[in-house]
């Protein structure tokens, strides 16, 4: 399989669909750390956030990472 190939439109724009909750929790998160609850927030939270970062970038440039 070629790397430099990009993702097909549909299978990006699900993709992108699906990082939205995750983004939005990065968005909750980012929040209550500039509230200083710091503490309040898990790891699995910061976790699946990320994947959220990393869910965008590939839709936005359809890239793929593996």
């Amino acid at each position: 399989m070629n790397n430099n190939t990009k993702l097909p439109f549909n299978i990006r724009l699900l993709l992108g669909i699906c990082s939205l909750p995750s983004l939005y929790l990065a968005y909750i998160i980012s929040g209550l750390v500039m509230n200083g609850d710091f503490n309040a927030v898990n790891y699995f939270e910061w976790i699946y956030s990320f994947v959220g970062f990393i869910a965008i970038y590939v839709a936005l440039s359809g890239k793929r990472i593996f």
